[in-house]
């Protein structure tokens, strides 16, 4: 890889990452009030799973070029946003789980985030029905409490294997996207008569 090969691909995986961050989150006021809350969520969604899909082309192209970008080639955080595309590409489990087994081997050399491959395991566990081992993926209760999505295969250790990699404890996550959860929705919750986040103790 040229260096300007390199900074050609660092850009290309920044405007990747731009793409699928402003698809993260929730469908714009403006759209929920134009077309209302289930038709916006309809055409929000329709939108981004097209955009993942050009964005997972772009990544397969890359890795089948050039391999997992990780540190070395690309600097941390255009890895991370190597990685996005990766985690968010449930349509393609195969491929999530492909680049799993290459991004192992890039933690091995520190060449890649741990958080990163923790973070995509657990979501091809998920994605294929299974409990996951670092509890990242959520789902949210009656109460809009985050908990883990399809449960944990070990909750007596998980504190002591997030440590490992590189993740924050369990209860200063969960709380955090609780918050988080409540405040994209709180309309709703107040409602259901739930006018704050509902912490873990």
């Amino acid at each position: 890889m040229t260096e300007s090969e390199r900074q050609e691909i660092i850009a290309e995986l920044d405007a990747i990452r731009t793409i699928d961050q402003k698809y993260a989150g929730i469908p714009p006021k403006e759209q929920i009030e134009k077309y209302g809350r289930h038709e916006a969520w309809l055409i929000f969604k329709r939108t981004r799973d097209s955009l993942h899909k050009i964005n997972q082309d772009k990544i397969k192209k890359l890795y089948n070029k050039y391999g997992y970008l990780g540190y070395k080639e690309v600097g941390k955080k255009a890895s991370g946003d190597f990685w996005i595309s990766i985690q968010h590409a449930d349509n393609d489990v195969e491929f999530q789980q492909k680049m799993l087994k290459a991004l192992k081997k890039e933690i091995a050399k520190n060449n890649a985030s741990r958080a990163e491959y923790a973070l995509l395991e657990d979501r091809v566990n998920v994605n294929l029905g299974k409990k996951q081992r670092f509890g990242t993926q959520l789902t949210y209760n009656e109460f809009g409490q985050a908990i883990p999505r399809n449960g944990l295969m070990d909750s007596v250790h998980i504190e002591q294997l997030r440590k490992e990699y590189n993740l924050p404890t369990v209860r200063e996550y969960y709380n955090h996207m609780t918050t988080k959860h409540f405040n994209m929705n709180k309309a709703f919750y107040e409602t259901r008569g739930i006018t704050e986040p509902r912490l873990y103790k």
